[in-house]
C-alpha cells in the first residue's frame, strides 16, 4: 500500500478524534452533571497531552522505525474513545482527554515527518494531501454524533462507532515497512535553523492553530446559544467540516499552483474577513451559516501551506515537526479556554 494512502487513513483517524469533541460537550456536560466552563476543560486537557507528547515524541520518529508507534497510537486513541462515553465524572474525562492529545500528537507528528521522509523536497501536494485527510475524519464525525444523537444511548454508540475507525489503519500500518530514518540529515538540519525564524513560526501555530481549534470546538455551543435549534446546529457544525475538508483538498491543487507564502497571507486575510463579520454584524442563522462555511473554507488552506514553507525553508525533521505541534497545541489549549 502507499504510504501516502496510509498515513492519510492515519490522519481520518486524527480528524475523528478532533472532530467529535465539539458536538458532544453539551452531552458529556450532561454526563458527569457539570457545567459548560467546567466540561470546556476538556480541550485543555487535550491540548495539555497534545503539548507534552509533541515535544517529547517527535525525535522518536527520527531515531526508530515509525510505523509501530503510529500503529499504537492509534490503539490507544480507540481505546480512550470507547471509555469516554462510559465514564461519569469530570476528572476521568479529563485523563482521557489528556491521553487522546498525547496519542493524537504521536499521531499527527509521526504522519507529517514520516510524508517527509517518502517524499523530501516535493512534499507539498502530499501533505496537502494528508491534511486534506484529516478534514475529511473531522467532516465524518460530527455526521456519526447527529445520526445517534435522537437514541437514549446516542452517545456511546457514536463514540464505540468512531473508535471502531480507528482499528482498519492501525492494523495495516503494522502490515507495512516504516521509512528509513534520517538521524544524521535531521541532526544536521536541527542545528542549521535559524532560532528566529523557528520562534516565529512556533507563535504562528499558536495564534493560527489556536483559532482553527475555537471554531471546531465551540462552533456548535455558539450556534445553539444564538438561538438555532440543536438539530440545525448539528449541521452547521458538519457544514464548518465539509467546508474546511472542501478546503483541504482545493489546497492539493493549489500546492503545485502557487508558492506557499502568498496562499498563507491570502487565505489567513479571507478567514479573518468572515471572522469580522461574525462579530460586527447582527446575529443570525444565515450568518451563522454563511461566516461558519467561509472561514472554514478559508482557513483550511493555511496550516498545510505553512507546513510546506517550512519544509522549504527549514527541512522538517520529527523534532522539528514536534517543536511546531507544541506550539500548535498549545494554541489549541488556550484559545477555547479563553474563549
Amino acid at each position: 500500500m502507499s504510504k501516502t494512502i496510509l498515513y492519510s487513513l492515519a490522519f481520518v483517524a486524527l480528524g475523528l478524534l478532533s472532530g467529535s469533541i465539539g458536538p458532544t460537550l453539551p452531552a458529556l456536560a450532561a454526563q458527569t452533571n457539570v457545567e459548560m466552563k467546567q466540561i470546556s476543560n476538556l480541550f485543555v486537557a487535550r491540548s495539555a497531552g497534545t503539548l507534552v507528547g509533541s515535544w517529547l515524541i517527535g525525535r522518536l520518529y527520527d531515531r526508530f522505525n515509525g510505523h509501530p508507534l503510529l500503529a499504537v497510537s492509534l490503539l490507544a486513541s480507540a481505546a480512550a474513545m470507547a471509555l469516554l462515553p462510559v465514564s461519569g465524572f469530570l476528572w476521568m474525562l479529563v485523563m482521557l482527554s489528556v491521553f487522546i492529545g498525547l496519542a493524537s500528537a504521536s499521531i499527527n507528528v509521526g504522519g507529517n515527518a514520516m510524508i517527509v521522509m517518502v517524499h523530501g523536497e516535493n512534499v507539498r501536494p502530499f501533505m496537502s494531501t494528508l491534511h486534506f485527510a484529516f478534514g475529511l475524519g473531522g467532516f465524518i464525525a460530527p455526521m456519526f454524533v447527529a445520526m445517534f444523537a435522537e437514541r437514549a444511548d446516542g452517545l456511546q454508540i457514536a463514540y464505540w462507532t468512531l473508535a471502531l475507525l480507528c482499528l482498519p489503519p492501525m492494523l495495516l500500518t503494522l502490515l507495512s515497512t516504516s521509512p528509513r530514518p534520517q538521524v544524521k540529515h535531521h541532526e544536521e538540519s536541527d542545528i542549521a535553523i535559524p532560532a528566529t525564524l523557528l520562534g516565529l513560526l512556533i507563535f504562528y501555530f499558536f495564534l493560527e492553530v489556536g483559532a482553527e481549534a475555537s471554531v471546531m470546538g465551540w462552533i456548535f455551543s455558539y450556534s445553539v446559544k444564538q438561538g438555532i435549534a440543536v438539530h440545525q446546529a448539528y449541521k452547521i457544525n458538519s457544514a464548518f467540516w465539509a467546508a474546511f475538508t472542501f478546503g483541504r483538498l482545493a489546497t492539493i491543487w493549489l500546492s503545485t499552483r502557487f508558492a506557499a507564502l502568498p496562499l498563507v497571507l491570502f487565505f489567513i486575510g479571507l478567514s479573518t474577513l468572515f471572522a469580522v463579520a461574525l462579530v460586527v454584524f447582527p446575529p443570525s442563522s444565515a450568518l451563522v451559516w454563511t461566516c461558519t462555511i467561509g472561514f472554514g473554507a478559508s482557513v483550511a488552506p493555511v496550516f498545510p501551506s505553512a507546513f510546506g514553507f517550512a519544509q522549504n525553508k527549514l527541512h522538517l525533521s520529527g523534532h522539528v515537526t514536534g517543536l511546531f505541534l507544541v506550539g500548535a497545541a498549545g494554541g489549541g489549549m488556550f484559545w477555547p479556554r479563553l474563549i
